[in-house]
Protein backbone atom coordinates (compact mmCIF):
# COMPACT_ATOMS: atom_id res chain seq x y z
CA UNK A 1 0.00 0.00 0.00
CA UNK A 2 1.87 3.41 -0.86
CA UNK A 3 0.06 4.58 2.49
CA UNK A 4 0.40 2.70 5.47
CA UNK A 5 -3.49 3.05 7.08
CA UNK A 6 -5.52 0.61 9.24
CA UNK A 7 -8.22 -0.41 6.46
CA UNK A 8 -5.07 -1.07 4.28
CA UNK A 9 -3.76 -3.80 6.44
CA UNK A 10 -7.14 -5.29 7.10
CA UNK A 11 -7.20 -5.48 3.17
CA UNK A 12 -4.23 -6.98 3.10
CA UNK A 13 -5.04 -9.86 5.74
CA UNK A 14 -6.18 -12.04 2.59
CA UNK A 15 -2.58 -11.81 1.06
CA UNK A 16 -0.95 -11.79 4.33
CA UNK A 17 -3.06 -15.34 5.39
CA UNK A 18 -2.38 -17.67 2.58
CA UNK A 19 1.66 -16.26 2.45
CA UNK A 20 1.01 -17.30 6.06
CA UNK A 21 -0.14 -21.17 5.25
CA UNK A 22 2.34 -21.14 2.30
CA UNK A 23 5.38 -20.54 4.41
CA UNK A 24 4.27 -22.66 7.51
CA UNK A 25 7.58 -24.35 7.67
CA UNK A 26 8.91 -20.91 9.01
CA UNK A 27 7.36 -21.11 12.03
CA UNK A 28 6.01 -24.57 12.38
CA UNK A 29 9.53 -26.19 11.90
CA UNK A 30 10.98 -24.87 15.22
CA UNK A 31 8.17 -25.84 17.10
CA UNK A 32 8.21 -29.22 16.11
CA UNK A 33 12.32 -29.63 16.76
CA UNK A 34 11.54 -28.22 20.09
CA UNK A 35 8.96 -31.07 20.86
CA UNK A 36 11.25 -33.43 19.42
CA UNK A 37 13.71 -32.90 21.49
CA UNK A 38 11.69 -31.94 24.77
CA UNK A 39 8.94 -33.69 26.00
CA UNK A 40 6.71 -30.17 26.69
CA UNK A 41 3.72 -30.71 28.76
CA UNK A 42 2.99 -27.43 30.17
CA UNK A 43 2.87 -24.08 27.87
CA UNK A 44 2.58 -20.70 29.09
CA UNK A 45 1.77 -18.31 26.33
CA UNK A 46 2.49 -14.33 27.27
CA UNK A 47 1.10 -11.21 25.60
CA UNK A 48 -0.35 -8.22 25.71
CA UNK A 49 -3.41 -6.80 23.97
CA UNK A 50 -3.81 -8.32 20.55
CA UNK A 51 -1.15 -10.70 21.80
CA UNK A 52 -3.23 -11.87 24.74
CA UNK A 53 -6.51 -12.11 22.41
CA UNK A 54 -4.89 -14.07 20.38
CA UNK A 55 -3.28 -16.39 22.77
CA UNK A 56 -6.76 -17.23 24.18
CA UNK A 57 -7.43 -18.48 21.08
CA UNK A 58 -4.34 -20.44 20.79
CA UNK A 59 -4.44 -22.35 23.97
CA UNK A 60 -7.58 -24.08 22.86
CA UNK A 61 -5.81 -24.75 19.27
CA UNK A 62 -2.87 -26.67 21.61
CA UNK A 63 -5.15 -28.31 24.00
CA UNK A 64 -7.38 -29.29 21.00
CA UNK A 65 -4.23 -31.45 19.14
CA UNK A 66 -1.55 -31.92 21.91
CA UNK A 67 -1.51 -33.73 25.38
CA UNK A 68 -0.35 -30.25 27.00
CA UNK A 69 -1.84 -27.71 29.39
CA UNK A 70 -1.43 -24.13 28.06
CA UNK A 71 -1.92 -21.22 30.12
CA UNK A 72 -2.36 -17.65 29.35
CA UNK A 73 -1.51 -15.05 31.15
CA UNK A 74 -0.94 -11.30 31.25
CA UNK A 75 3.28 -10.63 31.29
CA UNK A 76 2.90 -8.47 34.48
CA UNK A 77 0.68 -11.21 36.23
CA UNK A 78 3.52 -13.64 35.07
CA UNK A 79 6.53 -11.75 36.19
CA UNK A 80 5.35 -10.63 39.59
CA UNK A 81 2.65 -12.47 40.82
CA UNK A 82 2.94 -15.94 39.33
CA UNK A 83 5.45 -19.05 40.49
CA UNK A 84 6.14 -21.33 37.58
CA UNK A 85 5.01 -24.83 38.23
CA UNK A 86 3.97 -24.31 41.93
CA UNK A 87 2.34 -27.51 42.65
CA UNK A 88 5.63 -28.86 40.79
CA UNK A 89 3.75 -31.20 38.70
CA UNK A 90 5.84 -30.95 35.87
CA UNK A 91 9.96 -31.45 35.60
CA UNK A 92 11.34 -28.22 34.78
CA UNK A 93 12.16 -29.47 30.88
CA UNK A 94 8.38 -30.40 30.24
CA UNK A 95 7.75 -26.33 30.33
CA UNK A 96 8.03 -24.14 27.75
CA UNK A 97 7.51 -20.44 28.39
CA UNK A 98 6.11 -18.57 24.73
CA UNK A 99 6.15 -14.93 24.54
CA UNK A 100 4.00 -13.07 21.90
CA UNK A 101 5.05 -9.67 20.60
CA UNK A 102 4.40 -8.94 17.42
CA UNK A 103 7.35 -5.45 17.46
CA UNK A 104 9.10 -7.31 20.03
CA UNK A 105 9.29 -4.15 22.14
CA UNK A 106 6.44 -5.11 24.34
CA UNK A 107 8.51 -4.02 28.01
CA UNK A 108 6.07 -6.86 29.97
CA UNK A 109 6.45 -9.35 27.66
CA UNK A 110 10.56 -8.58 27.79
CA UNK A 111 10.43 -9.18 31.65
CA UNK A 112 8.72 -11.94 31.68
CA UNK A 113 10.64 -13.65 29.43
CA UNK A 114 13.58 -12.68 31.28
CA UNK A 115 12.15 -14.06 33.98
CA UNK A 116 11.46 -17.45 32.69
CA UNK A 117 14.80 -17.75 31.18
CA UNK A 118 16.34 -16.30 34.37
CA UNK A 119 14.57 -19.19 36.25
CA UNK A 120 16.29 -22.12 34.19
CA UNK A 121 13.02 -22.36 31.53
CA UNK A 122 13.17 -22.81 28.02
CA UNK A 123 11.75 -19.39 26.25
CA UNK A 124 10.23 -18.73 22.89
CA UNK A 125 9.73 -15.38 21.42
CA UNK A 126 7.27 -14.76 18.63
CA UNK A 127 7.80 -11.48 16.88
CA UNK A 128 8.00 -9.79 13.69
CA UNK A 129 11.02 -8.55 14.72
CA UNK A 130 13.69 -10.76 14.99
CA UNK A 131 16.31 -7.89 15.75
CA UNK A 132 14.51 -6.70 18.76
CA UNK A 133 14.51 -6.56 22.54
CA UNK A 134 12.74 -9.51 23.26
CA UNK A 135 14.87 -11.51 20.72
CA UNK A 136 18.40 -10.85 23.48
CA UNK A 137 15.99 -12.78 26.17
CA UNK A 138 15.09 -15.92 24.95
CA UNK A 139 16.15 -19.68 24.22
CA UNK A 140 14.78 -19.61 20.29
CA UNK A 141 13.34 -16.78 18.45
CA UNK A 142 10.51 -17.83 15.56
CA UNK A 143 9.26 -15.54 12.69
CA UNK A 144 5.62 -14.34 13.23
CA UNK A 145 4.90 -14.10 9.69
CA UNK A 146 2.61 -10.77 9.49
CA UNK A 147 4.76 -8.72 8.48
CA UNK A 148 5.35 -4.80 9.77
CA UNK A 149 2.50 -2.98 10.05
CA UNK A 150 3.75 1.03 10.21
CA UNK A 151 1.08 2.51 12.48
CA UNK A 152 -0.01 1.90 16.05
CA UNK A 153 -3.37 -0.36 15.54
CA UNK A 154 -2.58 -4.02 14.62
CA UNK A 155 -5.07 -6.02 12.94
CA UNK A 156 -3.37 -7.98 9.95
CA UNK A 157 -0.74 -9.39 13.09
CA UNK A 158 -3.71 -10.44 14.83
CA UNK A 159 -4.80 -12.65 12.15
CA UNK A 160 -1.43 -13.99 10.94
CA UNK A 161 -1.02 -14.90 14.84
CA UNK A 162 -4.00 -17.00 15.10
CA UNK A 163 -3.66 -18.60 11.95
CA UNK A 164 -0.10 -19.43 13.02
CA UNK A 165 -1.11 -20.77 16.21
CA UNK A 166 -3.05 -23.23 14.73
CA UNK A 167 -1.37 -24.45 12.20
CA UNK A 168 1.34 -24.86 14.79
CA UNK A 169 -0.49 -27.06 16.89
CA UNK A 170 -1.23 -28.81 13.51
CA UNK A 171 2.13 -29.57 12.21
CA UNK A 172 3.31 -30.22 16.19
CA UNK A 173 0.61 -32.90 16.39
CA UNK A 174 1.17 -34.29 13.14
CA UNK A 175 5.02 -35.12 14.04
CA UNK A 176 4.56 -35.91 16.92
CA UNK A 177 1.83 -38.50 15.62
CA UNK A 178 -1.01 -37.31 18.10
CA UNK A 179 -2.64 -36.32 14.20
CA UNK A 180 -2.94 -38.80 11.76
CA UNK A 181 -2.48 -38.48 8.20
CA UNK A 182 -5.71 -38.52 6.82
CA UNK A 183 -7.18 -36.35 9.71
CA UNK A 184 -3.60 -33.69 9.43
CA UNK A 185 -3.86 -33.69 5.38
CA UNK A 186 -8.25 -32.61 5.90
CA UNK A 187 -7.41 -29.92 7.98
CA UNK A 188 -5.19 -28.31 5.95
CA UNK A 189 -7.01 -29.24 2.54
CA UNK A 190 -10.17 -27.17 4.58
CA UNK A 191 -7.35 -24.17 5.48
CA UNK A 192 -6.00 -23.83 1.75
CA UNK A 193 -9.86 -23.99 1.11
CA UNK A 194 -11.10 -21.32 3.37
CA UNK A 195 -8.34 -19.05 2.72
CA UNK A 196 -9.47 -19.18 -0.74
CA UNK A 197 -12.55 -17.55 0.01
CA UNK A 198 -11.59 -15.21 2.31
CA UNK A 199 -11.90 -12.39 -0.60
CA UNK A 200 -15.45 -13.03 -0.79
CA UNK A 201 -16.05 -12.96 3.14
CA UNK A 202 -14.13 -9.75 3.00
CA UNK A 203 -16.39 -8.36 0.33
CA UNK A 204 -19.75 -9.42 2.38
CA UNK A 205 -18.42 -7.75 5.58
CA UNK A 206 -17.65 -4.58 4.30
CA UNK A 207 -21.41 -5.07 2.14
CA UNK A 208 -22.75 -5.56 5.89
CA UNK A 209 -20.93 -2.45 6.77
CA UNK A 210 -22.38 -0.07 4.19
CA UNK A 211 -26.04 -1.26 4.52
CA UNK A 212 -25.58 -0.68 8.48
CA UNK A 213 -23.11 2.56 8.57
CA UNK A 214 -25.78 5.23 9.53
CA UNK A 215 -26.58 2.98 12.96
CA UNK A 216 -23.07 2.21 13.17
CA UNK A 217 -21.45 5.63 12.88
CA UNK A 218 -24.14 6.45 16.04
CA UNK A 219 -22.96 3.85 18.36
CA UNK A 220 -21.56 5.60 21.66
CA UNK A 221 -21.41 2.05 23.70
CA UNK A 222 -21.22 -0.92 22.91
CA UNK A 223 -20.58 -4.95 24.10
CA UNK A 224 -19.43 -7.74 22.43
CA UNK A 225 -20.22 -11.15 23.48
CA UNK A 226 -18.90 -14.38 22.29
CA UNK A 227 -17.91 -17.73 23.58
CA UNK A 228 -15.85 -21.24 23.50
CA UNK A 229 -12.66 -20.41 20.53
CA UNK A 230 -14.33 -17.05 19.96
CA UNK A 231 -13.56 -15.29 23.50
CA UNK A 232 -11.24 -13.88 21.25
CA UNK A 233 -13.20 -12.35 19.36
CA UNK A 234 -14.91 -10.30 21.84
CA UNK A 235 -12.29 -8.91 23.41
CA UNK A 236 -10.25 -8.39 20.63
CA UNK A 237 -13.38 -6.31 19.24
CA UNK A 238 -13.51 -4.63 22.41
CA UNK A 239 -9.67 -3.64 21.76
CA UNK A 240 -10.04 -2.58 18.07
CA UNK A 241 -12.96 -0.44 18.25
CA UNK A 242 -12.26 1.21 21.97
CA UNK A 243 -8.21 2.37 20.86
CA UNK A 244 -9.67 3.90 17.28
CA UNK A 245 -13.11 4.82 18.19
CA UNK A 246 -12.80 5.87 21.23
CA UNK A 247 -16.81 5.17 22.92
CA UNK A 248 -16.84 2.78 25.27
CA UNK A 249 -17.15 -0.91 24.43
CA UNK A 250 -16.85 -4.47 26.74
CA UNK A 251 -15.97 -7.69 25.54
CA UNK A 252 -17.91 -10.49 27.36
CA UNK A 253 -17.91 -14.48 27.41
CA UNK A 254 -21.95 -14.35 26.29
CA UNK A 255 -23.52 -15.85 29.67
CA UNK A 256 -20.96 -13.79 31.47
CA UNK A 257 -23.02 -11.09 29.82
CA UNK A 258 -26.73 -11.58 31.58
CA UNK A 259 -24.77 -12.30 35.43
CA UNK A 260 -24.94 -8.29 35.82
CA UNK A 261 -23.22 -6.36 33.04
CA UNK A 262 -27.29 -6.76 31.19
CA UNK A 263 -28.58 -4.71 34.56
CA UNK A 264 -26.91 -1.62 32.97
CA UNK A 265 -27.76 -1.51 29.06
CA UNK A 266 -30.29 0.43 27.77
CA UNK A 267 -31.46 1.78 24.52
CA UNK A 268 -28.27 3.80 23.57
CA UNK A 269 -26.44 0.05 23.89
CA UNK A 270 -25.51 -1.83 20.81
CA UNK A 271 -25.05 -5.25 21.33
CA UNK A 272 -22.99 -7.70 19.07
CA UNK A 273 -23.74 -11.56 19.48
CA UNK A 274 -21.19 -13.78 18.00
CA UNK A 275 -22.65 -16.83 17.35
CA UNK A 276 -20.12 -19.43 16.10
CA UNK A 277 -20.70 -22.85 15.20
CA UNK A 278 -20.03 -24.12 19.06
CA UNK A 279 -22.40 -25.93 21.74
CA UNK A 280 -23.15 -22.41 23.07
CA UNK A 281 -24.88 -21.83 19.58
CA UNK A 282 -28.59 -23.42 20.81
CA UNK A 283 -28.27 -20.67 23.62
CA UNK A 284 -28.24 -17.93 21.12
CA UNK A 285 -32.08 -17.64 20.66
CA UNK A 286 -32.79 -17.02 23.92
CA UNK A 287 -30.61 -14.10 23.93
CA UNK A 288 -32.08 -12.42 21.05
CA UNK A 289 -35.51 -13.18 22.79
CA UNK A 290 -34.32 -11.81 25.84
CA UNK A 291 -33.19 -8.62 24.32
CA UNK A 292 -36.67 -8.68 22.34
CA UNK A 293 -39.56 -9.45 25.13
CA UNK A 294 -37.49 -6.68 27.55
CA UNK A 295 -37.42 -4.00 24.82
CA UNK A 296 -33.95 -3.22 26.00
CA UNK A 297 -32.35 -1.79 22.71
CA UNK A 298 -33.19 -2.36 19.37
CA UNK A 299 -29.27 -1.70 18.46
CA UNK A 300 -28.63 -5.98 18.50
CA UNK A 301 -26.84 -7.95 15.58
CA UNK A 302 -26.08 -11.38 15.38
CA UNK A 303 -22.97 -12.14 13.23
CA UNK A 304 -23.22 -15.85 12.69
CA UNK A 305 -22.05 -18.61 9.57
CA UNK A 306 -25.18 -20.81 10.93
CA UNK A 307 -28.49 -20.73 9.24
CA UNK A 308 -30.83 -19.39 11.59
CA UNK A 309 -33.88 -16.55 12.40
CA UNK A 310 -32.19 -13.14 11.71
CA UNK A 311 -32.86 -9.30 10.77
CA UNK A 312 -31.74 -8.04 7.74
CA UNK A 313 -28.71 -6.25 10.04
CA UNK A 314 -27.48 -9.20 10.71
CA UNK A 315 -24.80 -10.66 9.42
CA UNK A 316 -24.66 -14.70 8.06
CA UNK A 317 -21.67 -15.69 5.98
CA UNK A 318 -22.47 -17.84 3.57
CA UNK A 319 -18.42 -19.13 2.62
CA UNK A 320 -17.58 -22.47 4.21
CA UNK A 321 -15.64 -21.39 7.51
CA UNK A 322 -13.82 -24.43 9.55
CA UNK A 323 -15.07 -23.64 13.11
CA UNK A 324 -11.56 -23.84 13.97
CA UNK A 325 -10.46 -20.84 11.66
CA UNK A 326 -14.19 -18.78 12.51
CA UNK A 327 -11.97 -16.25 14.96
CA UNK A 328 -10.40 -15.46 11.54
CA UNK A 329 -13.83 -14.19 9.69
CA UNK A 330 -15.91 -13.34 13.15
CA UNK A 331 -13.16 -10.51 13.82
CA UNK A 332 -13.61 -8.64 10.61
CA UNK A 333 -16.88 -6.94 10.93
CA UNK A 334 -14.88 -5.45 14.11
CA UNK A 335 -12.11 -4.41 12.08
CA UNK A 336 -13.93 -2.98 9.56
CA UNK A 337 -16.51 -1.11 11.73
CA UNK A 338 -13.56 0.41 13.92
CA UNK A 339 -11.38 1.33 10.82
CA UNK A 340 -14.69 2.68 8.47
CA UNK A 341 -16.22 4.42 11.38
CA UNK A 342 -12.84 6.25 12.38
CA UNK A 343 -12.71 7.06 8.59
CA UNK A 344 -16.10 8.58 8.62
CA UNK A 345 -15.96 10.91 11.72
CA UNK A 346 -12.13 11.71 11.05
CA UNK A 347 -10.45 10.16 13.34
CA UNK A 348 -6.94 9.09 12.27
CA UNK A 349 -6.30 5.60 13.23
CA UNK A 350 -2.31 5.92 12.15
CA UNK A 351 -1.57 8.44 14.49
CA UNK A 352 -1.37 8.19 18.13
CA UNK A 353 -3.52 11.12 19.87
CA UNK A 354 -1.67 14.30 19.79
CA UNK A 355 0.74 14.94 22.23
CA UNK A 356 0.41 11.36 23.98
CA UNK A 357 3.64 9.42 24.41
CA UNK A 358 3.09 5.40 25.22
CA UNK A 359 5.77 3.39 27.45
CA UNK A 360 4.46 0.16 26.91
CA UNK A 361 7.27 -0.45 24.31
CA UNK A 362 10.91 -0.06 24.50
CA UNK A 363 13.67 0.02 21.04
CA UNK A 364 16.81 -0.84 20.53
CA UNK A 365 18.16 3.07 20.27
CA UNK A 366 16.64 3.79 23.59
CA UNK A 367 19.31 1.02 24.93
CA UNK A 368 22.24 2.15 23.12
Amino acid sequence: METPSMIGYIQDQGRALKATFENRAVYCDPFCQIFQERDIRKIYLLGSGTSYNAATAIKQYLEMYLPVEAEVMIPTVFTNHAKINRNCIYNQDEILVVGISQSGTSVSTIEAMKKAKQEGYYTVAVTEATESLITREVDRVVKLTCGKEEIPVETRGYSVTLLQGYLTALEVAHSRKKLDDTDFKLRITRTAEFLEHYPEIMEQTEKWYLANQKELLNMRKSCVAAYGLNYCTAIEAELKLFETFKHPVRGYEMEEMIHGPQMAFDEDTYVFLVASEEKELERVPRFIQFFEENHITEHVFVITANEMKLKEKDLCFYAPIPAELSPLVFTLPFQIMAARNCIAVGIDTAKRPKNRKAFAHIYMEEQS
